[in-house]
């Protein structure tokens, strides 16, 4: 499954050199639809820190889409940064998939950054 979760990240890999620049706020839309939105109880996916609400919830993503864009990029920006950005978020080995892996969480947020 990991062999998968990989493919899948090199197959998104741009064309080009350059990395394309996130949205950071649109990326934060996406990972809340992506991890439950209005019905979740855990707002962004939240769990590791307490956070009193919603908003504060999304403060805590927003900094970390953004911390971790940076790494990525002082890095050499290599792949895709929603796989980046997964393996940090939602690493395979806290993840509730029970096959060790979320596979999906890379999927999902993708394809809602994409449809916003």
């Amino acid at each position: 499954m990991k062999y998968l979760i990989l493919a899948m990240c090199l197959l998104a890999l741009p064309a080009q050199a350059a990395p394309k620049p996130i949205n950071a706020e649109r990326l934060v839309d996406a990972i809340y639809r992506a991890e439950g939105g209005d019905k979740s109880h855990h707002p962004y996916g939240i769990l590791s820190v307490k956070v009193r609400n919603k908003a504060e919830a999304r403060r805590v993503c927003l900094n970390t889409v953004r911390n971790n864009y940076r790494r990525w990029k002082k890095a050499g920006a290599k792949g895709d940064f929603i796989c980046y950005l997964g393996n940090v978020y939602a690493p395979p080995n806290v993840s509730n998939d029970p096959s060790g892996l979320n596979r999906h969480w890379v999927k999902n947020v993708s394809f809602y950054y994409r449809a916003s």
